[in-house]
């Protein structure tokens, strides 16, 4: 397998962050982002983000098991190495689809998030998370505490992109401790 040339940062997109070893042969379970988890198998390669460079990593297997990604990797063949990579996040070339959803995401990062029902200031939006047919938002509360509130077009009911709010329909319960 052969790679043209190493994109930058800005011409990729976050699909993951390897969350542990799996197993004594170098497989790592990944937190996945931004992707469908079986479109994994379809990559010949991703980048790691290692002190702020993309360095390519050969897949040479992946393994799909009650939604959750173990990937084994061509330079990763013991539990030691694949140690020294948790934490690391994972990235592939964006196509220009991929760059227009990853940028509607980032713009919503900052954005206050306000209950529809009781007109409540709820907290500010911390990340967009993409799981596999849900987006989620991960709201930092004023309180302190983070809570993830899902995001859909019928949720949605204000964006006001001058102010930075959101105005979102929250399912009952989703706000208790």
């Amino acid at each position: 397998m052969n790679i043209q040339s190493i994109p930058s940062l800005s011409q990729c997109v976050e699909v993951g962050t390897i969350a542990r070893p799996h197993g004594k042969n170098g497989e790592v379970l990944v937190n996945s982002k931004n992707i469908v988890q079986e479109d994994f198998k379809d990559l010949p390669y991703v980048f790691f983000c290692l002190q702020e460079r993309l360095v390519p990593f050969f897949i040479q297997s992946v393994t799909l098991k009650n939604n959750s990604v173990f990937i084994q990797f061509e330079d990763i063949q013991t539990m030691e190495k694949a140690e020294l990579y948790v934490g690391t996040k994972i990235y592939i070339e964006a196509d220009e689809n991929d760059a227009e959803d990853e940028s509607e995401d980032l713009k919503l990062e900052g954005y206050t998030v306000i209950d529809a029902t009781t007109r409540k200031e709820i907290g500010v939006i911390q990340d967009v998370i993409a799981y596999s047919m849900n987006i989620v938002l991960d709201v930092k509360k004023s309180e302190g505490d983070s809570v993830l509130l899902p995001l859909a077009d019928e949720l949605v009911k204000e964006c006001d992109e001058t102010g930075k709010k959101l105005v979102l329909t929250i399912a009952e319960g989703l706000l208790e401790e």
